[in-house]
């Protein structure tokens, strides 16, 4: 969880926004019946950001204001996989692109060292996979959109030159919707394009949680990140079942900036 919400905002200047550029790499499961029958594992690499920000207060109000204790973030990740079927007669070729946006009302105690958010978030995201060696079914696409409910809790701690801060964040599907494809018949129906059932989701019938684990280190000249994330998605209905389940090793760079406005080029 990364926010300043105690900092105060200059003429001129924007509120502090903290930033984590962030690569990703690991293991993950796939199913998709659409496609085939058959479970399919292996890697998958990434690269995301993510920012944070407090509302901009008015300066008569400041940080007694009624957002004084509410921040907001954003993401984007793109991330491409290759898994193969247990039985190594099969490939398929994944590419995931997904964005959200949140905002979440703040605690903090212990001189701001404890901190805990909770709020609404936002998120969509597009997944293509492709399948090597198939000449019926090669592509599927899935799409959902949802509202989540984003909690996560910190603690900072200091060394004599350093100070560290530990992380869980914690993402879950409340009510949204999802893209279902239909069934294709024969190789020909690919020049018809995919139709497609768009329909609305939630825990009935897409499961989704994301959730995260990290360590934010600051040095004197650098501070970054490392952590454990996991992404776990299950939907589906009685005839077609699609099931992710990704973990990864996570490592990322943060820094923090402000924006001047009106600054001449």
């Amino acid at each position: 969880m990364l926010f300043f919400l105690a900092g105060t905002v200059t003429a001129g200047e924007g509120v502090e926004h903290t930033n984590v550029l962030k690569v990703q790499f690991g293991r993950g499961y796939q199913l998709d019946t659409y496609l085939s029958p058959l479970a399919y594992t292996g890697w998958q690499v990434g690269i995301g950001n993510e920012w944070w920000q407090p509302f901009r207060q008015d300066t008569r109000l400041g940080q007694t204001g009624r957002l004084a204790h509410w921040a907001h973030v954003g993401r984007v990740e793109v991330l491409g996989a290759r898994n193969i079927s247990k039985a190594y007669t099969n490939l398929t070729y994944g590419l995931e692109l997904n964005g959200g946006w949140g905002a979440f009302y703040a605690w903090q105690w212990f001189d701001n060292r404890l901190n805990v958010f909770l709020g609404p978030y936002l998120e969509a995201g597009l997944a293509v996979k492709y399948m090597a060696v198939n000449v019926n079914k090669p592509l599927s696409v899935d799409i959902a959109a949802d509202v989540m409910a984003m909690s996560g809790i910190s603690w900072s701690f200091y060394g004599k030159k350093t100070s560290y801060r530990l992380n869980y964040q914690i993402r879950t599907n409340l009510i949204g919707f999802d893209f279902m494809p239909d069934y294709w018949e024969s190789y020909y129906e690919l020049s018809e394009g995919v139709k497609g059932t768009p329909r609305c989701s939630g825990h009935w019938n897409h499961h989704s949680v994301k959730h995260e684990l990290s360590l934010d280190m600051q040095f004197p000249h650098s501070t970054w990140r490392v952590g454990v994330a996991h992404d776990y998605r299950h939907y589906g209905n009685a005839h077609m079942r699609f099931v992710r389940n990704q973990i990864h090793l996570v490592v990322g760079c943060i820094w923090k900036y402000r924006i001047k406005a009106n600054e001449r080029l």
